[in-house]
């Protein structure tokens, strides 16, 4: 497992109901790739976050592919309440498939503070791109501006950032 303070993360809100997310553990770089085509992708992660700063000891949530996709499991550390375990495990089914096998793709261990802020700063920058008549112009239906308004509030509250 990785525990580190060299940790980060990308969200990109593709075109056409896609999404990335690149994530930098140490030297290490996964990416994983999110089709809309079966979910909110952005809305379940906004609801585990919340669920963690309401208190929640464990949050899961799936992020799918075509086919396939990850399962994001974070689970708040009991020795340390202010870390948080994150774990990443990838599957080949097709959505609605029952998943059988699970592959460890990532595992890491990181601060809570830091990684709501990450989170944060990655959901806020799409909100604020989402401006741009352009940038909009094919992902305008793939980001859940309202919930992300109460996620804001709520993270805001939480971390008390100005």
């Amino acid at each position: 497992m990785n525990a580190s303070d060299e940790i980060d993360f990308l969200l990109t809100l593709e075109p056409h109901g896609w999404s990335a997310c690149r994530i930098l553990v140490n030297d290490k770089v996964i990416e994983l790739t999110i089709t809309h085509v079966f979910g909110d992708p952005y809305w379940d992660f906004m609801e585990a976050l919340s669920q963690l700063i309401k208190g929640e000891r464990v949050v899961t949530f799936f992020w799918f592919g075509e086919p396939g996709g990850e399962r994001i499991e974070i689970e708040r550390l009991k020795d340390r309440q202010h870390f948080l375990n994150i774990r990443i495990d990838g599957f080949y089914e097709s959505f609605g498939d029952e998943i059988e096998d699970f592959e460890p793709t990532i595992h890491f261990e990181i601060k809570e503070r830091q990684f709501l802020i990450l989170s944060y700063y990655q959901l806020k920058k799409i909100e604020v791109l989402l401006s741009d008549t352009s940038f909009a112009k094919n992902r305008g239906g793939d980001f859940p501006l309202k919930r992300f308004k109460a996620f804001e509030s709520e993270v805001i509250n939480y971390l008390k950032i100005p």
